[in-house]
């Protein structure tokens, strides 16, 4: 475990004595571009700048490099990373011996391939405290075996919106097993300060042309990109200057062949993917979240948010506890090109209204997903399970009321 936290506890800490909590967080991404990853590095982060020593393992063999910004911000912040194939048997004989060296107060799996490595590299020996991200709606007992280990095994899950607790209710999860915790965003970071002007200028889109974007993988059907070329199609002829922008990792041959064959190829830019998300936004006049199915609650969805963006949000899973219909945004029916396109024409004439719900928007993200808020909410509930599993008294202070 990282020692480089090993201080003082931040102030607003439940955390009694000064002593930290050692957490060993496992995720199954090799990379942190995708939502689920990013937010595990968030998490750890916050949680390292409160004192607490972190560790995380990430997917891949160890000689495979751990580059990139959040990778930078990990280990900045005194979190160690680890890279580890989660598919064989000594992968998990590693694992194994990773927890009998380090003893980690708990561990925190994020994904459900992160979810059956731990269950199987630590059957017979004594587990630490488990907790588990859900960030889907998908039926939980799709599979039996993550119903199984979920019910049985993990004893706290952090669920990404109240429509996720309600799936995994419905699923035959106990309530109290679950506890609605929001993905975080760096107000800093993602602050309506941030210039998109740079952003533009590389996407060649002049400083007044109206821009309309989507981000999120290429390679996901379900983000609903061709929801939104279908919808530029209808624009086409209603407002002459207006672009669309697609940000995000994959390949772009298909969407380019569908733009091609709608007749907006020249009104839509494939921009790849970027690390600096909030630059991408910042140069946006509308976010569109178009997804069709299987959402939690879409990670750009907060973040456009927090930089004061106006938003429009496909009617899906925890999307609406965010964009609240005509007051943080607007939402519309999953897989409705017309319906996109109305609320594209209305948010573009009249900007008034489009500003008022975007710095209403902010307010409520502030309010709800700061990744500090975040960090405490886990801490809390660590705590309390720690608690139940009778930790001494040194170490956790029981929750406050």
């Amino acid at each position: 475990m990282s020692t480089k936290n090993k201080g003082s506890i931040h102030p607003d800490s439940i955390i009694s004595d000064n002593k930290p909590l050692k957490i060993l967080m496992v995720d199954s991404h090799g990379s942190v571009q995708r939502g689920g990853a990013v937010q595990c590095a968030s998490l750890a982060q916050a949680l390292a700048r409160r004192g607490h020593r972190l560790t995380c393992v990430f997917d891949g063999r160890p000689d495979q490099p751990l580059e990139g910004l959040w990778f930078d911000n990990l280990r900045s912040a005194g979190v160690q990373i680890l890279r580890l194939g989660l598919d064989s048997p000594a992968d998990m004989l590693q694992f194994r011996r990773l927890l009998a060296t380090e003893r980690p107060d708990i561990l925190h799996t994020h994904k459900n391939r992160a979810l059956f490595f731990a269950y199987f590299a630590t059957l017979g020996m004594r587990r630490p405290v488990w907790t588990a991200n859900r960030g889907t709606v998908y039926p939980l007992s799709l599979s039996r075996l993550a119903h199984f280990i979920h019910r049985r095994h993990v004893a706290r899950m952090f669920a990404v919106a109240q429509a996720v607790k309600d799936a995994l209710v419905d699923d035959g999860i106990p309530s109290k097993k679950v506890d609605v915790i929001y993905g975080s965003f760096d107000p800093e970071r993602f602050s309506p300060a941030v210039s998109g002007q740079a952003m533009r200028n590389a996407w060649q889109v002049p400083f007044g042309t109206p821009l309309v974007g989507l981000i999120g993988s290429l390679n996901t059907p379900k983000k609903g990109h061709q929801l939104l070329l279908e919808a530029a199609t209808i624009l086409r002829g209603k407002c002459r200057d207006l672009r669309f922008v697609l940000v995000g990792e994959g390949d772009p041959s298909p969407l380019e062949a569908k733009a091609s064959s709608l007749g907006v190829s020249d009104r839509v830019i494939f921009a790849g993917f970027t690390e600096d998300v909030p630059a991408a936004l910042a140069a946006l006049d509308i976010v569109v979240c178009a997804s069709l199915r299987g959402e939690g609650l879409t990670g750009a969805v907060r973040e456009a948010l927090a930089m004061a963006r106006p938003v429009i949000s496909s009617d899906v899973a925890g999307n609406r506890e965010l964009v609240r219909h005509g007051q943080t945004g607007l939402l519309v029916p999953p897989g409705d090109p017309v319906a996109l396109a109305a609320a594209i024409c209305r948010l573009l004439d009249d900007r008034g209204f489009a500003q008022e719900c975007a710095v209403r928007g902010r307010e409520l993200v502030l309010e709800l997903c700061t990744e500090e808020r975040r960090a405490e909410q886990v801490e809390r509930a660590y705590c309390e399970l720690l608690t139940a599993a009778g930790a001494t008294p040194s170490m956790v202070e029981r929750t406050k009321a």
